[in-house]
């Protein structure tokens, strides 16, 4: 699913994005992920590897954010009817 516009922190556009991520994307994943929320995650690596510090994000903004990408993607997994654990073992340790 191809997505339109360029990535706030990379300045690249978010289809040549999707394909770099390809390859570094757990492969057991398969396609079994939401490309929107992988994006939101390296959205927020690159924040966190801002070189001038106060341009970082707070670890409770971190913390909220990760935890919105977490709630969104077991609600994605619920949508599937209940055919993948991708994200239920999250919180099992798998």
């Amino acid at each position: 699913m191809p997505t339109v516009g360029i990535h706030s922190t990379t300045n690249i556009p978010d289809a040549e994005l999707e394909n770099a991520l390809e390859d570094v994307i757990d492969k057991n994943l398969e396609v079994n992920y939401p490309i929107e929320y992988v994006l939101k995650v390296v959205e927020i690596a690159g924040r966190c590897l801002q070189e001038d510090p106060l341009e970082r994000p707070e670890m409770r903004d971190l913390v909220g954010a990760l935890s919105q990408i977490v709630m969104n993607s077991i609600e994605w997994e619920a949508s599937l009817g209940g055919n993948s654990h991708v994200f239920s073992g999250v919180f099992t340790g798998r």
